[in-house]
């Protein structure tokens, strides 16, 4: 059987056209490639809303092909590198992890991750009676009032020393707001270092006292204190104004006269003579 003419050519042509489309998809994925890794790059973003204050583990993050433009700075862009890390702030659903936003690598996250910026954590007695009946738990705000003697009028004053003071923690160090118990032996505050002075004196000097504030209560007061001297306030003394009742029987007291004198007795020898001194 005779073959027919130029099949031999169509299938040689025909493998060419094929060597060379697998060649152009070849270079075109290699340009693809090596342009996206110029203008593009993987960078680790959170999967899930991850609250503050929260070890990071790795089903909570992915990693996700940004522009490199578009790129935030301090973007952490290996996944190993967030495993275990605690965060400080809250990292929002599909949002790039920082390195600002995580804990420093083999920093213990304690206490010191809840401090406010510029301020200082120090700790004061709290027994029932101090700490408003156990009430006061870690978020709250309060007053602090110290109790010491004057050393200039000598007599004992109460003041209001700091106001709208952040509690950090109650006891042992426990910080859980949503905690069953409040203080009773110890909390932690918040403050200035300035005022971390002012407490630390004041707490030398005399007694100290909390006053919880409201939830909402942000309003700062001036006072000047009290001492025993403002113990006798104009509403000290109240005079009743009902009548008397006519079936109850009044006591009646006598008193000797505002100037009367005593009798004044002479004795000499046997005898005895009373003087009147009226």
């Amino acid at each position: 059987m005779a073959k027919k003419s130029g099949a031999g050519g169509i299938i040689l042509l025909a493998v060419v056209l094929a060597i060379a489309a697998t060649y152009l998809i070849f270079r075109m994925q290699r340009q693809n490639e090596m342009q996206s890794a110029k203008y593009w790059t993987d960078v680790v973003t959170a999967q899930q809303d991850i609250p503050a204050k929260t070890k990071i583990t790795r089903d909570m993050v992915t990693t996700t092909r940004y522009p490199k433009e578009l790129v935030v700075e301090g973007a952490i862009k290996d996944p190993k590198t967030v495993d275990g890390r605690t965060t400080l702030y809250r990292i929002k659903a599909k949002d790039q992890i920082r390195s600002s936003d995580l804990l420093g690598e083999g920093i213990n996250a304690g206490l010191a991750i809840d401090i406010p910026p510029g301020m200082r954590a120090i700790a004061i007695g709290a027994g029932e009676v101090q700490a408003v009946g156990s009430s006061v738990k870690p978020g709250d705000r309060i007053d602090v009032l110290a109790t010491y003697t004057d050393p200039i009028a000598r007599q004992e004053t109460t003041q209001m020393i700091l106001q709208n003071v952040l509690v950090l923690a109650v006891n042992e160090g426990v910080t859980d707001q949503q905690g069953k118990t409040g203080a009773k032996s110890s909390m932690t505050l918040a403050v200035k270092p300035e005022e971390a002075e002012l407490l630390t004196a004041a707490d030398r000097a005399g007694a100290l006292r909390i006053a919880l504030r409201g939830i909402n209560e942000r309003t700062i007061i001036t006072t000047d204190g009290v001492s025993t001297k403002d113990f006798p306030g104009k509403n000290t003394l109240q005079f009743a104004t009902t009548p008397p009742d006519p079936q109850r029987a009044t006591p009646v007291i006598i008193s000797p006269p505002r100037n009367s004198r005593p009798d004044l007795k002479i004795i000499r020898g046997t005898a005895e003579t009373t003087v009147s001194q009226d």
